[in-house]
């Protein structure tokens, strides 16, 4: 007699559940990044990977905030072990760490980083986020990345002292900057690499002579 065994139950490391998560963290992040947060709906996140069930993103991540959690756990680990191998070559290499080569470690990452189609997708998605006004999540991953953090505080401690504007915001405002040249150079297909390369390079010196500003007097007044 052939006994019907009961379905066993899925675990964490089940490959079709995790591959699903996979595919709505991804279109989550394209979709966030091109339309801002709230204006994109849990369910239409869950039909961009052609599920049916309208409460799929409930079942994997509970809401957005999860799934914008889940995000930053997706890219980050991989951004934040180059920035740490970066860092060491810098340090390998004796290079003065001004605010130049700090903030080329620390932006690279996101240049070098591209979805399947080619998309530098999570500097779009900080984009997204920052025009929602939702990039404040972003702390709440922060201390699981060493290397970005270490960057971090080493950029701040070389910014002018006195300024109105702190060094968190100051780094939010060139990462803005930079994330939007990415986008400009996702929709400029017609690029050559060596230009788009040309283009981020003209983004990082902007944005390292903008965080290094001293304010001026007449400004404070």
């Amino acid at each position: 007699m052939k006994i019907n065994k009961a379905p066993q139950p899925r675990t964490r490391d089940d490959p079709r559940r995790m591959a699903t998560q996979v595919a709505l963290i991804e279109a989550a992040e394209r979709l966030f990044a091109d339309d801002g947060v709230e204006a994109v709906s849990t369910r239409q996140i869950g039909a961009a990977i052609g599920s049916l069930n309208t409460n799929v993103v409930a079942y994997h991540f509970g809401n957005k905030d999860g799934l914008i959690d889940a995000v930053f756990r997706h890219r980050l680990p991989e951004i934040d072990r180059r920035r740490g191998e970066l860092l060491a070559e810098a340090d390998r290499a004796g290079w003065d760490l001004g605010i130049a080569a700090l903030l080329r470690i620390f932006a690279l990452p996101l240049f070098e980083q591209t979805d399947t189609a080619g998309l530098h997708s999570y500097a779009r998605f900080l984009l997204g986020l920052e025009r929602s006004g939702r990039l404040a999540v972003r702390g709440g991953v922060g201390e699981e990345f060493p290397e970005t953090n270490r960057i971090i505080a080493l950029l701040i401690d070389r910014l002018p002292q006195g300024a109105t504007v702190s060094g968190p915001t100051r780094l939010r405002l060139v990462t803005s900057l930079l994330a939007t040249m990415l986008q400009i150079i996702d929709r400029s297909p017609e690029l050559t690499s060596g230009e788009a390369n040309d283009l981020f390079d003209e983004a990082l010196a902007m944005s390292a002579a903008a965080l290094g500003a001293p304010v001026s007097k007449e400004i404070r007044t």
